[in-house]
């Protein structure tokens, strides 16, 4: 995220945007630089999903245990029973929704929440009209919405540092946030997030791990300077090295030409 930070103020000098638009690209660079780890069960998963779920396993608790009592009510024999079986059920789905299978499901949900937000801007009470959906959502400048929630739906179900850490997904997120830029209008959108994004990869690339950029080809990408939570000083030396780089950046010592920025705006 440090990275995503760095990048997202990097973007926002060459955009040349003002202050608050400039706060705005730091902070979708930052999530942006998140994004990719969608795929393990890290800290970004449960932040986005720790509380929905303790929250759903609060509320079917309590629905079970009040089902289950309310099954001494006599009824009908049928009855008591029926309702004794579905308390135990709501009290099921406490137990299920625990392990990181529940977290990557919920994840998906957001995703799938994001794109129906995406269908009701753009179709309102209209989105009831399926016959109407596919060709006006494909049409409409809120496409990038569902692009957005689909990313987020599939990327928790890939194995650890796959097609989430890929030239694909890179394209796959620029995608979005081009859209956007244009939806918005708001200038260094598709910068800010594929430079957050690439931020994370070619963090990861510094790791004795590497990434296959081009997945699920077998070829390796790696300057293997890092063990992963085992060498925080070569960390904090990568993060310092490229704070300096984007202060240098910010103050014009580096001269990037205007025909490489413009390839990016």
């Amino acid at each position: 995220m440090a990275l995503g930070i760095m990048s997202g103020v990097a973007a926002a000098k060459l955009a040349g945007v003002d202050m608050f638009t400039g706060l705005e690209l730091t902070a979708l660079a930052a999530v942006s630089a998140v994004i990719p780890d969608l795929d393990s069960d890290g800290i970004l998963t449960r932040k986005l999903t720790d509380r929905p779920l303790r929250l759903i396993r609060l509320v079917s608790g309590y629905t079970g245990v009040a089902l289950i009592l309310l099954s001494y009510f006599r009824h009908s024999h049928n009855m008591q029973f029926l309702t004794a079986f579905i308390g135990l059920l709501f009290l099921g789905v406490g137990f299920i929704l625990q392990d990181n299978a529940s977290r990557k499901w919920m994840v998906t949900l957001i995703g799938v929440l994001i794109m129906g937000a995406g269908v009701f801007q753009q179709l309102g009470e209209g989105v009831f009209a399926l016959r109407h959906i596919p060709y006006e959502v494909l049409h409409s400048t809120s496409t990038w919405i569902l692009v957005l929630g689909a990313f987020i739906s599939i990327v928790p179900h890939f194995a650890h540092r796959t097609y989430s850490h890929t030239i694909w997904a890179v394209a796959a997120w620029g995608f979005v946030w081009y859209g956007a830029e244009k939806a918005l209008h708001v200038h260094g959108l598709f910068l800010a997030g594929v430079a957050g994004y690439l931020s994370h990869l070619l963090a990861d690339t510094l790791t004795v791990s590497g990434v296959r950029y081009l997945y699920p080809f077998p070829l390796h990408f790696k300057v293997p300077l890092i063990r992963t939570k085992k060498d925080s000083r070569k960390e904090m030396a990568v993060v310092t090295l490229s704070g300096v780089f984007v202060f240098l950046l910010c103050l014009d010592i580096f001269h990037i030409p205007q025909s490489v920025i413009k390839l990016f705006l």
